[in-house]
């Protein structure tokens, strides 16, 4: 039983109030993901078949209402596609016992007659009219998800700035400007090196006529160093021009060029990848990647996440150690073995493929 078997009936045409006509398509494209009503409308939708003596009808939607009471009042999660079987087995973890056994039968019979071709009978209606006791006082189902429409806006152009003439784009160009600023600044630092100014002669002190000669002083000692003191002139005033020249250059030179490629050419725009990966090769891709990696102890954990999440809420959400046991007494295997399986030590890439292995059977057989 799919959510196909489950889904209501046909809907009528909100333009017009009327059904579509057997003959025609109700509408283009895939038909839309049937949804089921509320359990009273499906217990009511029970009952009126029940009168009519329709027991294929009345225990389709007996069943129906079954379903949708446990799942308007929280008792099993909201499902598209879920199978008569299925909802017994749920129904089995989350009710008593006492309760969830008397799904089972009914829910062979409605494969039995929906499936089967076989012609329900009152006996086994009246049976699930009795084992329903959640329709009655079932809450009102939450409301349906709203889908938005999403609609991508362009984006803005940019104002396209008008190409550089071919002169500017052409590498020979600056090559050449840039060699014939080395070979300037070359030819300016050798004429600096080779020509020294000339000291100029040191004037002759006069003494005014009617001032009277300076006292004769003393002489100096003999270790008397007259440029001894603090210095007032700069570093540079001691380096060759050539040298401070082209240092000044060069710097300018490289703050120019910092700026060029630093610069960013405006705002930061995402741009959609060029090719669709498919998901079986995105999958060997990563799969290679786990392989290359060595990592098996990482890998296992990964395996053994997901089984743990698919069937714990089968087990009905229990602790680790409650989850082994009961694991374990389910099929019949020690629970010694199955705890290794779930959460032992994997050494080798041989005992990640054993641990694969038995976590696929586990998972088929709690099924």
């Amino acid at each position: 039983m799919s959510d196909q078997e489950f889904g209501p009936a046909p809907q009528h045409d909100s333009a017009t109030g009327q059904s579509p006509s057997p003959t025609e398509p109700a509408h283009v494209g895939p038909p839309p993901p049937p949804r089921l009503g509320a359990a009273a409308d499906h217990r009511a939708a029970a009952e009126q078949a029940a009168n009519r003596r329709d027991y294929d009808s009345a225990l389709r939607e007996r069943f129906r209402a079954v379903l949708r009471a446990l799942e308007q009042g929280g008792t099993l999660p909201v499902r598209r596609s879920r199978t008569a079987q299925e909802t017994a087995d749920d129904a089995t973890t989350a009710l008593p016992l006492e309760h969830a056994t008397e799904l089972h039968p009914a829910a062979r019979s409605f494969d039995e007659v929906v499936y089967g071709g076989r012609a329900a009978t009152e006996d086994e209606y009246r049976r699930l009219e009795y084992a329903d006791r959640y329709s009655q006082g079932a809450p009102p189902p939450a409301p349906e998800p709203v889908e938005l429409e999403i609609t991508e806006r362009e984006a803005k152009q940019r104002k396209q700035l008008p190409p550089l003439p071919d002169l500017l784009r052409n590498p020979k160009f600056w090559a050449a400007i840039a060699a014939g600023l080395a070979i300037a600044l070359l030819l300016y630092a050798t004429l600096q090196s080779c020509g020294a100014p000339t000291a100029p002669t040191p004037p002759t002190p006069v003494i005014p006529p009617d001032l009277p000669p300076p006292p004769d002083t003393p002489d100096p000692p003999s270790d008397f160093d007259p440029d001894f003191g603090a210095g007032k002139d700069s570093i540079f005033s001691s380096l060759p021009g050539w040298l401070a020249f082209g240092g000044l250059q060069f710097l300018l030179a490289f703050l120019a060029v910092i700026a060029w490629r630093a610069r960013r050419r405006g705002a930061l725009v995402g741009e959609p990848r060029p090719v669709e990966v498919p998901a079986n090769e995105l999958l060997a891709g990563q799969a290679g990647l786990y392989r290359r990696s060595g990592d098996v102890a990482h890998v296992a954990g990964i395996l053994r996440a997901a089984t743990l999440r698919r069937i714990r809420p089968r087990l009905g959400d229990p602790t680790d150690d409650q989850l082994v046991h009961t694991a374990a007494a389910r099929l019949g295997i020690p629970a010694q073995q199955l705890g290794t399986v779930l959460f032992g030590d994997v050494p080798d890439e041989d005992t990640l493929y054993h641990v694969a292995a038995h976590l696929e059977w586990i998972e088929t057989e709690l099924a």
